[in-house]
């Protein structure tokens, strides 16, 4: 029997101290649940059944519509001993988010901290009959009964509560590239000589443009079941709603936050994509398969309040991705209000083969390469489907790419040249497939930047945006090969016209905080991440590069606050090398050794933390310690030069970490191929000033200094760089430091 009303008010106690359940009003019989060692949903009745109830003790996917089985009652049960426990209503209290909305999104804060009287046992069977996901609560009244006598005669509950991580998450490019670069600004210690890095991971949007009335964000998919391949084909569906919704920014008043970035902060409720990206609104999914069908449930959620908006139910044969992707989007695009032209149907409808299977081959594989860096096994498991999808329709140029950008991704972990050859086989073959549309080009545009041909990156990224003018990360990859062109005006220009298209664009901005940061305009860096951490107040991206831009600043103590803040947030390599910087340059060398420590924990493979490793443990005295970080610094760096040996910064790398260990002759070669692809570059400049003072040349490199100077080099690392400590009774180096203070 499912009782569907379970609450304090129909739960009493008979004078003789019994209890009594009351009102089966909307009970119902479960067909086949005499098996109570199992939840059996109603959708096994040939007859629909009406659901009925109290919102306020309703288990969650009953109010998002969902048809509950036995399960539902275990929920609405384990919430009445909970609020007995507690003496309240674990999702009351005086915020303005209805009760409804917080049983849907949030989890109920430990029973434990609300009455510690309450057992640790007693509390955690309570937990697990409250899980948000049916699978990962009791089957059955039953086997909760059989725990809570385990409790009462003092003997552990046989449960196995699930882990945190249940609801998948979601990063996709919104133009079927499955691993999204964005940037992170890296500084090196004041002592090498190469500074701004472009890493993976996040930014935020700032710019000018139409006012935006409705911000949509796209939460993370949640799954029923611990099915892998259904988990990735949910997140690649939810990738291509999502990039589908994006495409009507143009015409409507819409804009939509791209997965990528609600992956990487770990958004997962509606709050946190109103604190973190100012989204007004949220779609909120819910996957599962049953039979030979699946489900597909959303809900639409005002962020702010947690106000329901929209929800529907979409039920389509498992065998028919195209129906289910296409029910759901048009739904939501119907739930918003949204009047479709002809051509943005047929846009919407566009899957890119005719084969099923195929298909759901592909949305598995986006699904796959979505948390690709924190699963390299992905990798793997998405270039499998994609070679059944391309088994079962060779012209279906759309797998073509993908599989070009999860062989890139391959590149990225294992550093293997052989990857690099297969992802540019496919993108050339998506592109001469010619029906994968921009994809094609953004795979082989972001290859050629990461195989330092640049020129070649220009063409096919400008190719991709004239197919798609709104394809953001297009003009974030194009301007970042025009940044490495050493155009400076178009790279502006690049990021201008995106932050145009897309007012909000988190990424677009930082890029631009970032940019501005290379060309010395340290003020409006600062500027654009000030704006960023506003926009965002608990992104750590934010405030790791705003650190970033006060150490360009010479404003050091306030970049170790922000990093510090930034790592509170979330540690991450990236704050904590640039926290090691700050903290060299104060000639705090334990403190910074430590946190580049830190760094090489989080990411053993970048050769900048161990450059800086080499440096703080060169200036703390330990020489043998620094030496070995250097020489595996260099090892890494030279491994990446053989795939890009046009990185004039990798170039200048290389050149001072042989001048760190002596190798003068080596150190001078790779300085000269450094400033010869990179003539005015001030930070080349710079750079080439350390390593003369590492080769016991301080004249010359006075010189590269004054290089430096003039092509706006910030006098703060000048000043503080204890590289340049023994110039600093030298009267050229005053005369220096006293222009630098005049200007």
């Amino acid at each position: 029997i499912l009782h569907s009303d379970i609450k304090p008010e129909n739960i009493m106690l008979t004078a003789g101290g019994h209890v009594k359940l009351l009102d089966f009003g909307v009970a119902r019989r479960v067909p086949g649940a005499e098996d109570l060692t199992r939840g059996v949903s109603l959708q096994d009745s040939s007859v629909m059944v009406p659901v009925g109830g109290t919102p306020a003790y309703m288990a969650p996917e009953v109010l998002l519509g969902s048809l509950p089985d036995l399960r539902a009652d275990v929920f609405s049960l384990g919430l009445v001993y909970y609020e007995m426990l507690a003496g309240k209503h674990p999702f009351r209290d005086d915020s303005s988010v209805p009760v409804t909305a917080r049983i849907v999104q949030e989890n109920a804060v430990s029973l434990s901290k609300r009455n510690k009287e309450v057992s640790r046992p007693l509390a955690q069977v309570i937990e697990k009959a409250m899980q948000r996901t049916p699978s990962d609560r009791y089957p059955s009244a039953e086997s909760l009964s059989a725990d809570l006598n385990l409790v009462q005669q003092g003997l552990k509950p046989k449960i196995r509560l699930p882990g945190s991580a249940r609801r998948a998450a979601i990063a996709f490019s919104l133009l079927g590239v499955a691993v999204v670069i964005a940037a992170m600004l890296l500084i090196p210690s004041a002592r090498s000589g190469v500074s701004e890095r472009l890493r993976g991971g996040p930014a935020s949007s700032a710019g000018t443009g139409k006012p935006v009335e409705q911000t949509l964000a796209l939460l993370p998919v949640n799954v029923t079941g611990d099915d892998p391949q259904l988990k990735a084909f949910a997140d690649g569906l939810s990738a291509n709603i999502t990039s589908k919704l994006s495409q009507l920014a143009e015409n409507h008043s819409i804009d939509v936050i791209s997965s990528s970035q609600i992956h990487d902060k770990k958004v997962t409720t509606p709050q946190e994509a109103y604190r973190q990206f100012g989204a007004g609104t949220v779609l909120q999914m819910e996957v599962q398969r049953a039979g030979d069908f699946v489900r597909g449930s959303y809900t639409l959620v005002e962020s702010k309040n947690g106000r329901t908006l929209a929800g529907d139910t979409i039920t389509a044969p498992a065998s028919d991705p195209f129906a289910l992707q296409d029910r759901v989007a048009g739904s939501v695009v119907r739930a918003l209000n949204i009047q479709l032209r002809p051509d943005e149907q047929t846009s919407i409808s566009m899957h890119g083969t005719a084969i099923p299977a195929a298909y759901e081959y592909y949305l598995m594989a986006r699904g796959y390469l979505q948390d690709y860096s924190a699963h390299p096994e992905h990798i793997d498991n998405a270039v499998q489907v994609l070679n059944e999808a391309l088994k079962l329709d060779p012209n279906f140029g759309l797998a073509m790419a993908v599989r070009g950008e999860a062989y890139r991704a391959k590149y990225a972990v294992t550093k293997d040249k052989v990857w690099i050859e297969r992802a540019g086989s496919d993108c050339n073959a998506a592109i001469q497939l010619a029906n994968a549309g921009p994809e094609g080009h953004v795979c082989l545009g972001i290859l050629d930047t990461v195989t330092g041909q640049y020129d070649n990156a220009v063409t096919e990224l400008q190719r991709a945006i004239d197919l798609d003018p709104h394809g953001e990360q297009a003009y974030v990859r194009l301007a970042r090969a025009y940044a490495l062109l050493n155009r400076p005006d178009d790279a502006e220009k690049t990021y201008q016209a995106i932050l145009k298209l897309r007012p909000r664009y988190y990424e677009g901005t930082n890029m631009l905080g970032i940019f501005y940061l290379q060309q010395a305009r340290y003020d409006r860096a600062a500027e654009m991440f000030n704006r960023l951490t506003a926009l965002a107040p608990e992104s750590p991206e934010g405030y790791y590069n705003l650190g970033a831009a006060y150490l360009f600043m010479g404003r050091d103590q306030d970049a170790v606050t922000s990093l510090e803040k930034s790592i509170k947030i979330r540690p991450s390599p990236y704050a904590y090398s640039n926290l090691g910087t700050a903290n060299f340059r104060l000639r705090r060398f334990g403190e910074a050794a430590k946190n580049y420590h830190d760094a090489i924990g989080l990411d053993s493979r970048n050769h900048d933390y161990w450059s800086n490793l080499g440096d703080a443990l060169h200036f703390s005295g330990q020489t043998a310690q620094a030496n070995e970080a250097y020489k595996k610094a260099l090892e890494l760096a030279i491994g990446e030069s053989n795939v890009n040996p046009h990185d004039a910064g990798l170039q200048g790398d290389i050149a001072s970490l042989y001048a760190s260990l002596g190798e003068k002759s080596l150190a001078q070669d790779y300085l000269h191929r450094s400033l010869r692809q990179g003539t005015h570059d001030k930070d080349l400049l710079f750079n080439a000033a350390v390593v003369y003072m590492d080769l016991g040349e301080p004249a010359v490199a006075l010189e590269w200094l004054q290089k430096a100077v003039d092509s706006g080099y910030s006098p703060s690392r000048i000043q503080t760089a204890p590289t340049f400590d023994p110039l600093h009774g030298d009267p050229r180096f005053q005369r220096l430091l006293q222009a630098l203070a005049r200007n």
